[in-house]
């Protein structure tokens, strides 16, 4: 009877300990904490802004100006505000971003003597939707010489950026080029090309970037033919 309650025992410890291993070693849920929250309103009111497919690196403080805390707690909140414990104990935690919206992480220092801090205020990543642009025009053909044009067009995807009304609504800025040389004052989302008088392509290009981080860009173009006029009749008779 003793052999078979300390049996028991040995097994219920094992079971205990490969519990308590599993938990440690759990993988937070890939993805974001908030996927459908509206964007901040600026830069400056989260703790940092990524592109679409840069990952997360962030990093915990350090006990003094040369020495790192014994441990190191890493929490990601998930999709249901839950706290979830990672396997990640060093002062460095990082993650392959997947889809937009918000990554929440907190932290728990603990010393050599095992003293544990309170746990770090929520810090927050925004990663951005991956941008992406075309550019569309009526004709892409116009003949040389004044009082030709057409309008081209930058069409952005995510399509909810300003001045669209969809929310959430991403601000972008537009710089568009002419062969590689920017235009004066060519800065919204639509560009009028006029008064082309030379025979060639010319490639018109666009390039978006997010105001949030002006990094994130996206360039879309467009060839133009000019082509030349027909040289002035001549009339003869028969």
């Amino acid at each position: 009877m003793k052999i078979h309650t300390l049996l028991s025992t040995i097994i219920l410890l094992a079971l205990v300990l490969t519990v308590g291993i599993t938990k440690a070693q759990t993988a937070p849920a890939a993805g974001p904490s908030d996927a459908t929250s509206a964007p901040p309103a600026t830069a400056a009111s989260v703790g940092k802004v990524l592109c679409y497919g840069q990952n997360i690196s962030i990093t915990g403080p350090t006990e003094t100006p040369t020495t790192d805390y014994a441990v190191y707690h890493w929490y990601k909140i998930d999709a249901n505000g839950n706290k979830q414990l990672t396997n990640v104990t060093t002062k460095t935690y990082t993650e392959t971003t997947t889809t937009a919206g918000y990554y929440n992480y907190q932290v728990v220092t603990e010393n050599a003597n095992g003293c544990s801090s309170p746990i770090s205020d929520v810090f927050k990543i925004y990663v951005l939707p991956e941008l992406s642009v075309s550019v569309t025009t009526p004709t892409s053909s116009l003949c040389a010489g004044a009082g030709t044009t057409t309008v081209l067009t930058a069409n952005v995807t995510p399509t909810n950026v300003s001045p669209s009304t969809t929310s959430p609504v991403y601000g972008v800025k537009y710089v568009w080029t002419r062969d590689g040389q920017p235009i004066t004052g060519a800065n919204s989302n639509t560009y009028t090309v006029s008064g082309e008088t030379t025979v060639a392509t010319v490639r018109f290009a666009v390039t978006v970037s997010y105001d949030l981080n002006t990094s994130c860009t996206a360039t879309g173009y467009k060839d133009v033919v000019i082509t030349p006029l027909p040289t002035k009749p001549v009339i003869s008779a028969n």
